[in-house]
Order: C-alpha cells, then sequence, then structure tokens
C-alpha cells in the first residue's frame, strides 16, 4: 500500500493506492467540536444532504444515479470520537477499469461533491417534502432506541457524568429535540458543516494524482480551514462513586458502571489497555465478568465492558434480576481486584493476542478498515495496522496489570425493571 498526502486550502486528500481490492472506496469527513445542541440536527443533516441535492431532487433519483454507476453507494453519517463530532459522506464504487464508460471515474467522483456543494436549498431553508421524510425516519430511530433497555441504560449512566463532559451525551436526541429542528435550523447547521476542517480518504488502485485533480475540480469550497481540534475527553474524578438509581417499564433491570481511566500513556491507550479490557470483559464465553456473573453465579444472561478511547472511560453493563443487583457488584468489584493483583493466566493473555491479531488482520482485508486505520493515523498518530501487530507481541503481564490500576470508579448506574424473578 502507498499512501500519499495532498494539501489544499480548504481541504486534505489522503491517497491510499492498493490493488487488492476491485472497488474504491471514498470518505469525505467534516470535524468540528462536538457540541451537544448540534448533535442531533448534525445527524438529520447527515442523512438529508445524501438523500438529495438541486441537481437530484429525492431519493429515488438518488438512488437511479447510483444504479446507472454501477451499483455505487453513497450514504453519510455522524459519529461522535471524544470531544469531536466527524460527519463522513462515504462513498464506494467498481472500479474504472471494469468498466467500459471512459467518464465513469470523473462521473462517480463527481456526484459526492455535487451533493455536498448543491443541497436541495431554496430560501435558506432545505426542501420541506425530502425534510419530512427524513425527520420521520429519525423519529422511528429514536423510539427504537427507547425500546432497547441496553442502550437506553448506558445513554442514562452517560448522562450522568459532568453536564459540561462531551461524554455526557449521544448523538440520538430525544423526540422533544427533533421536534425543535426546522429546515431554516438545518440550513445554519450546513453552513456550519463548510467551516469544519475537511479531509478526504480514498483507497483503490486507481492513478491518485489525477483523482486528486479530479477532486479539486469538483469540490470547490473556498473555506480555509484553520481550526485545532481535540480529540480526547479529560472526564474529571470523582472523590466518591456516584449510585444512581431509576425506575423504567422494561421487565429487567441493567446496571451500568462507568470507570475514569487516569494517566494512560500513549501506547496503553492503543495497544495495553485493549487486552485489559478483552480479558475482564470484552473477550466474551472467556472473559473474567462472564465467568463471574454467568457461568459461576448465572446472575444474567451476559455482561460486557466496553473501552471507550476517546473519553478516557471504561463501561461495564449487564442485566440481572433486582434482588440480585448487590451480589452482581460485588463480584464485578471482584473482576476487577483479579485483574489488579494479576489473577489471569499466561494463557488468557496469549488468547486475547491471538484474538486481536486475526481481528486486525481482518480489517486490512477490508477497504473500510484501512481507511479507518489511516483516518486515525492522521488525526491521533495511531500507529498502522502492520505496526500494531508487532507491539502486540511484546505485551506483557505485568503492563496489564499497571493499566488495571489506573482505573478508577466513577458512576454506579441502575435502570430498574419490574421483573423480580431471577431464572436465567
Amino acid at each position: 500500500m502507498e499512501y500519499k498526502k495532498y494539501e489544499y486550502p480548504s481541504f486534505n486528500i489522503h491517497t491510499i493506492k492498493t490493488n487488492r481490492f476491485k472497488t474504491v472506496n471514498m470518505e469525505i469527513i467534516f470535524r468540528d467540536e462536538a457540541k451537544k445542541e448540534k448533535a442531533l440536527a448534525k445527524a438529520m443533516l447527515a442523512d438529508l444532504m445524501t438523500d438529495c441535492s438541486n441537481k437530484y431532487r429525492s431519493r429515488k433519483e438518488v438512488g437511479k444515479k447510483l444504479e446507472e454507476l454501477y451499483q455505487a453507494s453513497f450514504y453519510g453519517v455522524l459519529n461522535k470520537v471524544g470531544k469531536t463530532f466527524m460527519t463522513s459522506f462515504v462513498l464506494s464504487f467498481l472500479n474504472p477499469k471494469y468498466v467500459s464508460d471512459k467518464n465513469y471515474l470523473e462521473e462517480v467522483m463527481a456526484l459526492p461533491f455535487e451533493m455536498i456543494l448543491n443541497p436541495f436549498i431554496e430560501a435558506k431553508e432545505f426542501d420541506i417534502k425530502n425534510f419530512k421524510i427524513v425527520k420521520n425516519r429519525i423519529h422511528d430511530d429514536i423510539l427504537s432506541i427507547n425500546e432497547d433497555i441496553s442502550r437506553v441504560s448506558l445513554k442514562k449512566a452517560l448522562s450522568n457524568l459532568d453536564k459540561n463532559s462531551p461524554s455526557s451525551y449521544g448523538i440520538m436526541g430525544s423526540i422533544e429535540e427533533l421536534e425543535e429542528i426546522t429546515p431554516k435550523v438545518l440550513y445554519e447547521v450546513y453552513q456550519e458543516l463548510l467551516n469544519a476542517n475537511c479531509d478526504i480518504f480514498i483507497i483503490g488502485n486507481l492513478d491518485m494524482d489525477y483523482v486528486a485533480n479530479l477532486i479539486f475540480k469538483y469540490f470547490k469550497n473556498p473555506i480555509i480551514k484553520t481550526k485545532k481540534l481535540e480529540l480526547y475527553v479529560d472526564n474529571a474524578a470523582v472523590k466518591k462513586i456516584k449510585n444512581i438509581k431509576e425506575e423504567s417499564n422494561f421487565l429487567e433491570t441493567n446496571l451500568v458502571n462507568i470507570y475514569n481511566l487516569n494517566n494512560l500513556t500513549e501506547k496503553e491507550k492503543t495497544i495495553t489497555f485493549y487486552f485489559y479490557n478483552y480479558i475482564l470483559g470484552a473477550g466474551g464465553l472467556n472473559s473474567k465478568l462472564y465467568q463471574l456473573l454467568r457461568e459461576k453465579n448465572s446472575l444474567c444472561y451476559g455482561v460486557k465492558s466496553i473501552y471507550l478511547k476517546y473519553d478516557n472511560l471504561l463501561v461495564v453493563q449487564t442485566a440481572i434480576a433486582k434482588k440480585d443487583i448487590k451480589k452482581a457488584k460485588k463480584l464485578i468489584s471482584q473482576a476487577f481486584r483479579e485483574m489488579k493483583s494479576g489473577k489471569f493466566s499466561d494463557e488468557e493473555l496469549e488468547y486475547a493476542k491471538e484474538s486481536f491479531i486475526f481481528s486486525l488482520n481482518l480489517a486490512l482485508d477490508n477497504p473500510a478498515g484501512i481507511i479507518n486505520n489511516y483516518v486515525f493515523k492522521v488525526f491521533d498518530n495511531l500507529p498502522l495496522i502492520n505496526e500494531r501487530i508487532e507491539m502486540i507481541k511484546d505485551i506483557t503481564k505485568e503492563e496489564i496489570i499497571k493499566v488495571a490500576n489506573k482505573v478508577k470508579p466513577n458512576i454506579s448506574f441502575i435502570l430498574e425493571g419490574g421483573r423480580e424473578d431471577g431464572n436465567h
């Protein structure tokens, strides 16, 4: 793979030339500071901007055009990465060498920039018909999230962090917040989007100098980007763990514990903590939490731990019966003590290494996985996949014990349901 960067006043292009895939993938990423009041509107904007434009007035017309471009795909999505919002427009298309049309490459490359620079706007408002279609779609998405106890309890637990912390809010807001978004509000958010930092990543077997010139031809955004953006959230430590309980209409009860990660080094953030998390609770049936809560005590269907790298947080989540909350908390604390004291085997560590190397190799077989690696190489100096595989091989038990002592409890949140039985 051959990486090259092209710098322009209003955006950067990052190309990854490889002959491993029959498709070409391009991701156009706009980055700006994460603000709670803009989250849902930005998510809606990303969706709406890939549904229509001045040239293609409906989702049906966009779909027809993508079909003509040999089943190309194009979608928009908003992600929150620590302190940053990333609005991504993702295009995937067939390598032009498999197509007889000589104009195919230019035509398919022009499409996303037509959609981004010429949205369906009249009198500084987005078209109301397409606006309502996307609004209804997001309305249904919010309702479906509210029916999932796992997602509701995690969202509520994180919202109890310091309210000024970007970790305390998610992207999908409430129905009430959705009702406040108008076509005019979206136009204002669109103007902000054009002012955000922009980087374009493209992977495939193409003449990348020619591709860069094509992008520059069609992406005429005159705004020069100079913002410095930080990714990592520094969540404040708490002197005393916050114990919070809420009642719900769900049948089961959900327990969510949130932990601060204090002063992790670059290697610990990037490599070591993934091993700690895997052995603790992310490694499925073999993890310490699963063995303690499910296998030995039959308290739950499942339990998991989630490493939120850019939020400097660890989350442990499990569904249990109300009567078992106290016991579950004790067993979770036991798992953390065992990690601190190194009560895990060399075999577990080796299994974790094999699992990580396997997952990283899978990412190398996927254009989206490779682009994602380069995105965070550029934004956060993340080592490339091959470099991380070599780093993984040298991780020791002592390094994992060291990070275990940097994990400090912050919140214990219970979303209490109505079911009293504990039969799992």
